[in-house]
């Protein structure tokens, strides 16, 4: 299946891939809901794409024939032949008048003579059967005649043991056979794995509807002018106190604590530490690591490796060397430990350059806002 990323252009499909691919939406289960127009829906995606059901439901179809979504089938729907609702209902019906008024009854079979009818008329007393057709009584089920469920149409008082069955609409009250009844089918769907790099690629290089890339929208919605500079004045510093960024900005400690606060909530703020450049703390095999691996792996891999400690820095690309790594080793034996037991002969997991750095020229995380 071809990568199509044309149909990522609209605002909805942006924020549900992202979603996707940032593991906050794991998957679009169906709901039942016979009030839809296919007898299901996607609650969850409705939000985000902002369209109805219907709408939902056919554009996720279409991503998923573009290849960046992939569907496991759970159910088909049945649905009416004439206007497509899937609001029908079983219903059996007389194969003599096509009457609907059958009523379930027992009814015997006299092996010897063949006869077949309900069992009152075979009932004498409630301890005796006897066949009206030949007059002989009947000694036991299964040695001489057999009883079973039938239906009996109170139309035309055909007794038949399998009557047609149709399905009702109650929507336009079509009638259908189950041969000529439409199915639609629900899947879960889920981002697929095999284009993900292309995914990331396309959404790192090109901007949204709105003009823009999401992530930086994001920012910028979420920040004002104080917490920017909140931000930048703690990166130079973290050691300041809230009572001496407060002074620098001439707010209230309650303001910087509750806006650093905020940050920290929202992840912006991942903690407060010192600072050390690697080179001049031991680490004698700094490293740039670049690896293949197969988006089947991919997720698994990327968990193993954020808890390797040496490992700093795990950056996922839309290319072919999708994982860039950038590690800190004390020796280079130990980054040949670290290759070993993390990436050479591990299944999926193609390594194609390791760079040593000789010495570090720049060692700066600051973001300036």
């Amino acid at each position: 299946m071809t990568f199509k990323p044309s149909v990522l252009e609209d605002r909805g499909a942006w924020l549900l891939i992202r979603q996707l691919l940032e593991g906050s939406l794991e998957a679009l289960q169906p709901v039942l809901d016979s009030s839809s127009v296919y007898g299901f829906r996607y609650p969850s995606a409705e939000s985000i794409l902002e369209r109805d059901a219907k709408d939902t439901v056919d554009r996720l179809e279409q991503l998923r024939r573009a290849g960046i979504l992939e569907g496991e089938l759970v159910e088909a729907i049945f649905s009416c032949t004439r206007c497509a609702s899937p609001d029908i209902h079983p219903q059996y019906q007389c194969v003599n008048c096509s009457g609907f008024r059958l009523r379930r009854i027992e009814v015997i079979e006299h092996f010897s003579c063949g006869h077949i009818a309900p069992r009152p008329e075979f009932t004498i007393d409630e301890e005796e059967l006897k066949c009206p057709q030949c007059g002989e009584s009947l000694e036991g089920e299964q040695r001489d005649y057999k009883s079973e469920s039938a239906f009996q149409c109170l139309e035309c008082n055909t007794t038949s043991a399998q009557p047609r069955l149709v399905f009702r609409c109650f929507q336009c009250h079509e009638m259908s056979l189950p041969s000529e009844i439409q199915e639609q089918e629900a899947y879960i769907y889920r981002l697929n794995l095999e284009h993900r790099g292309d995914i990331i690629h396309y959404l790192g290089f090109h901007p949204t509807p709105e003009g823009e890339k999401p992530s930086r929208k994001k920012h910028r919605d979420d920040f004002d002018d104080v917490d920017r500079r909140i931000l930048n004045i703690l990166q130079r510093d973290g050691r300041l106190s809230f009572r001496n960024v407060a002074k620098r900005l001439k707010v209230s400690d309650a303001t910087i604590r509750s806006r650093i606060s905020r940050l920290e909530e929202k992840n912006v703020i991942k903690g407060f530490t010192t600072l050390v450049d690697p080179s001049h703390a031991g680490m004698e095999a700094i490293s740039l690591i670049q690896l293949e691996v197969d988006a089947k792996v991919l997720i698994k891999t990327v968990q193993s490796l954020q808890a390797v400690e040496e490992v700093k820095l795990v950056m996922e690309t839309g290319e072919r060397q999708n994982l860039i790594l950038l590690g800190a080793f004390p020796t280079r034996e130990s980054l040949n430990a670290f290759l070993d037991q993390h990436v050479r002969g591990k299944q999926g997991i193609q390594l194609h350059t390791v760079t040593l750095a000789l010495e570090l020229q720049k060692y700066d995380w600051m973001i300036q806002f």
